[in-house]
């Protein structure tokens, strides 16, 4: 996300403990504390954002969520009693895989070892299209939860 108010090279990524507002409450006319969206300022590009330089607190628990800082909109396959996600990062252009457990990434030219997450075939392979590399972060999703 870009705000008009910075330069070209200064990105705001959306943190994940908002900031805690007391304003006034219209309806009882009584002080509220409100939550409200707070924003980090980075100047690292979406092409150099990867799971390794995610900003953290000094107590190693992140700053933003990983699917802001790499640009992953995410969707769900659910099945029986779990949900797993997947989604393409606009960071680096491979498809992720993730549920509570695990995340992982699948790009075209990726070698798949025949032990992997989500790899049924038992043989390794490499990825030749992004629809294959679609199917292994859904494979991956499914295996990990």
């Amino acid at each position: 996300m870009r705000f008009k108010d910075y330069d070209e090279k200064t990105f705001m990524v959306k943190k994940l403990k908002g900031k805690k507002v007391k304003d006034l409450n219209p309806n009882t006319l009584r002080m509220k504390t409100y939550k409200r969206a707070d924003y980090m300022k980075t100047d690292v590009p979406m092409e150099k954002r990867t799971l390794k330089n995610l900003p953290r607190y000094s107590d190693k628990k992140p700053k933003v969520h990983f699917k802001d800082w790499m640009g992953i909109r995410g969707q769900k396959i659910h099945s029986d009693h779990s949900a797993q996600s997947y989604g393409k990062a606009e960071a680096d252009g491979k498809w992720y895989g993730w549920s509570h457990r695990a995340i992982f990434g699948f790009g075209v030219g990726d070698k798949v070892p025949a032990d992997a997450c989500g790899n049924d075939s038992g043989k390794e392979y490499t990825i030749k299209t992004d629809d294959q590399a679609k199917q292994a972060a859904i494979a991956f999703a499914k295996d990990v939860s």
